[in-house]
C-alpha cells in the first residue's frame, strides 16, 4: 500500500490545525489591543479617583462591571460580595436560570485568607482541593475559568469570577485586570473606614447625651470625627494633636510619630513656648521597646534609666512637658506622645485605648487615600508623572509665569525607532528602554522641573524660569546623554541604543495660554521629526507655517 497519499493527508490536516490555532492566537491579541486602546484611561482614573472618596461605591462596582464586559471581553462575570459571613451573588453577566443559593460560599477564617493574596485574575483549577468540589464544578459548567479577588489587606470585600473571550494569558492581560482590582478594592476600603467612623459618630452622640459620672472623668467628644474627611495626612496629624489635647484636657502636648515611606520621625506639637525637635530613629525605637503599651512614663525616669534617650527627654521637660507615652501612628510604625496638664490616673485607660485605634484608623484611611491619589496622578511604568497630573501642573506654572512675569519652557520629546525595537525584540524591550528613559530625566532635570511621561513613547518636561537659551541647552544636552546611553535589556546580550528627537516652547514668546504652549512644543516635535532622527527643535512662527 502506498502511504504516501496518506502523509500528504496527514500533514495537510496538521498545517490546517496548527493555522487555525495560530489564527486564533493572533485573533485574540488583536482583540485585546483594540479593547484595551477602546480604555479611556485617565477618564477611568480621575472616575475611580473622585468615587472611591465621594461617590457611591455601588457605582464605582458598575463601572468596573462595564468595563470588565466592555473592554476585557468577559462575556461571563459573577461577582461574590461578602456579606456577614457569607460571600453571596451581588452582580452577574451572561449566566442564565441560576440559583442564587448555589454560588454561596461560607466565608470563614480560611476563605479570605484563600483569595485576598494577588490582584492578578488566577485559573479557577488552582482552587481544586481548597474548595468544595461541587462549587468548583458548577463554576466550571457555567463557564467561568478565571477569578480575582477583591481585598485590602485582612478584609475581604468580595471575588469575581470571569471568562474572557480575549487572550487571557498575556501579561497585559494580567497588569490592567490586576490594576483595575486594586482600585476597586481601594474604593470599598474607604467606604469600608468611613461607614465605620459613622458608627462611632453615632456611638459618640448617644454617649455626650449621658452626664458624666464624676467630676475628674472626661470623656472624648465628636471633635476626632470631624476629622474623618482629611485627605492629607501633613493637615490631619496637626489636627489630630489639637483635638487630643482638647478632649482630655492637656495643657501641652507633644507627639512624635514615623511617616510612611521610613522617613526620620517627625514632632508636631500644641502650647509648647518653644519647638522640639525628633531624636534619632534608634533612640525613638530603644524607647518604644522600652516603655509597654499600656504604661505611662514621667519623663524625669526616662531622663534617670534611659541614658540614650536623656537629652531628647530633658528637652520635653524643659518645654513643660511631664509624661510620656507610646501611641504608634499605624501597626509597625513607632509614636510617642509627651502631655502634661494631666495625670495617668485621670486619663482613662479604656478610653485613651479607644483614642488610639480611632487616631490609626483615621492616618491608615487617609495614606490610603494619598496611596490612591498618588496611583492616579502617576504612570505605572516609569513611576514619573502622567498626562493628567501633567496637565494641572502646567495651568498652574503657567498662572505663576504669567503672575510673575517670568518665563516657562515646555519640552515634548519622543523616542526614535520604538516601534521598531518593538518589532524586533518585543514590547518587553521596548518598555525597558522606556523606563530606563524615566531614570535618564530624573538624574538631568532641575529640581524646579516637573517631568511626565505623555503617553506611549512620549515625554514632556516643564522648566519654570527657563528662557529660549536655556530650553535650547538643555534639549542639545538631554539629546546627547540619550544617544549615547546603552539600555540594558533583561534576555537581550548586547545594550540597546536609542535616541530623542525634541521640540520645545518658551511662554510668553511663543504661546500665552497652556493649550498654545502645548500646540507650539508639538509642532516643533513634529519639525524635529521630519528633519530626521536625534534632533531638537524650537518653535517659531515658521515651524508652525511649514508643518
Amino acid at each position: 500500500m502506498d502511504t504516501q497519499p496518506v502523509l500528504i493527508l496527514v500533514l495537510a490536516v496538521l498545517v490546517v490545525v496548527l493555522a487555525g490555532l495560530l489564527w486564533r492566537r493572533i485573533r485574540g491579541e488583536k482583540q485585546q489591543l483594540a479593547a484595551i486602546q477602546r480604555m479611556n484611561v485617565d477618564a477611568f482614573s480621575e472616575f475611580l479617583r473622585t468615587n472611591s472618596v465621594d461617590g457611591n461605591i455601588a457605582e464605582v462596582a458598575r463601572k468596573v462591571s462595564d468595563l470588565l464586559r466592555d473592554a476585557f471581553g468577559c462575556d461571563l462575570i459573577l461577582f461574590l460580595r461578602k456579606k456577614r459571613q457569607n460571600l453571596e451573588v451581588n452582580y452577574f453577566h451572561g449566566l442564565r436560570d441560576f440559583n442564587r443559593n448555589d454560588y454561596r460560599i461560607p466565608a470563614g477564617r480560611a476563605v479570605p485568607a484563600l483569595f485576598a493574596a494577588d490582584f492578578r485574575p488566577t485559573s479557577l483549577e488552582s482552587l481544586r482541593g481548597k474548595l468544595p468540589e461541587d462549587y468548583l464544578q458548577r463554576l466550571r459548567d457555567a463557564g467561568f475559568d478565571l477569578y480575582f479577588p477583591i481585598f485590602w489587606r485582612e478584609n475581604l470585600y468580595g471575588v469575581y469570577f470571569v471568562r474572557s473571550t480575549l487572550e487571557t494569558r498575556s501579561p497585559s492581560f494580567h497588569l490592567l485586570l490586576a490594576g483595575l482590582a486594586q482600585s476597586l478594592s481601594a474604593a470599598y476600603h474607604i467606604k469600608w473606614h468611613e461607614s465605620r467612623y459613622q458608627m462611632v459618630r453615632e456611638q459618640l452622640d448617644r454617649a455626650k447625651a449621658v452626664p458624666q459620672s464624676g467630676a475628674g472623668e472626661t470623656r472624648p467628644h465628636s471633635h476626632l470625627l470631624k476629622l474623618v474627611n482629611h485627605r492629607s495626612s501633613q493637615t490631619l496629624i496637626p489636627r489630630l494633636v489639637e483635638s487630643i489635647r482638647r478632649d482630655f484636657g492637656f495643657n501641652r502636648i507633644a507627639y512624635l510619630y514615623q511617616p510612611n515611606g521610613g522617613s526620620e520621625p517627625q514632632v508636631v506639637t500644641e502650647g509648647l513656648p518653644q519647638a522640639v525637635g525628633a531624636p534619632e530613629k534608634s533612640v525613638v525605637e530603644n524607647l518604644t521597646k522600652a516603655i509597654k503599651a499600656d504604661e505611662v512614663y514621667p519623663l524625669a525616669r526616662v531622663v534617670r534609666e534611659h541614658p540614650g534617650a536623656r537629652a531628647w527627654a530633658q528637652s520635653l521637660r524643659d518645654s513643660g512637658l511631664e509624661y510620656l507615652t507610646v501611641f504608634p501612628a499605624c501597626r509597625g510604625r513607632a509614636g510617642l506622645l509627651a502631655f502634661s496638664g494631666g495625670t495617668p490616673a485621670a486619663i482613662g485607660r479604656e478610653q485613651f485605648d479607644a483614642l488610639k485605634t480611632h487616631v490609626r484608623d483615621l492616618i491608615t484611611n487617609v495614606e490610603t487615600y494619598e496611596r490612591i491619589e498618588e496611583m492616579s496622578q502617576t504612570d505605572a511604568l516609569t513611576g514619573l508623572a502622567n498626562q493628567r497630573y501633567f496637565r494641572r501642573r502646567l495651568d498652574e506654572e503657567t498662572q505663576r509665569a504669567k503672575r510673575y512675569r517670568r518665563n516657562l519652557a515646555l519640552i515634548f520629546f519622543d523616542l526614535d525607532g520604538l516601534k521598531q525595537t518593538n518589532d524586533t525584540y518585543g514590547h518587553l524591550a521596548g518598555d525597558a528602554i522606556i523606563r530606563h528613559m524615566g531614570r535618564i530625566l530624573r538624574n538631568h532635570i532641575r529640581s524646579i522641573d516637573i517631568i511626565a511621561r505623555y503617553g506611549g513613547d512620549e515625554f514632556c518636561i516643564i522648566m519654570p524660569e527657563a528662557d529660549k537659551t536655556t530650553c535650547l541647552r538643555f534639549m542639545e544636552r538631554l539629546k546627547n546623554e540619550v544617544a549615547r546611553t546603552p539600555f540594558v535589556v533583561s534576555g537581550l546580550e548586547n545594550p540597546l541604543s536609542s535616541t530623542v528627537s525634541l521640540g520645545g516652547a518658551v511662554f510668553p514668546d511663543h504661546a500665552e495660554t497652556p493649550h498654545q504652549l502645548i500646540f507650539a512644543a508639538d509642532m516643533a516635535l513634529l519639525k524635529a521629526k521630519e528633519q530626521g532622527r536625534n534632533k531638537s527643535v524650537l518653535y517659531d512662527e515658521a515651524t508652525a507655517t511649514q508643518t
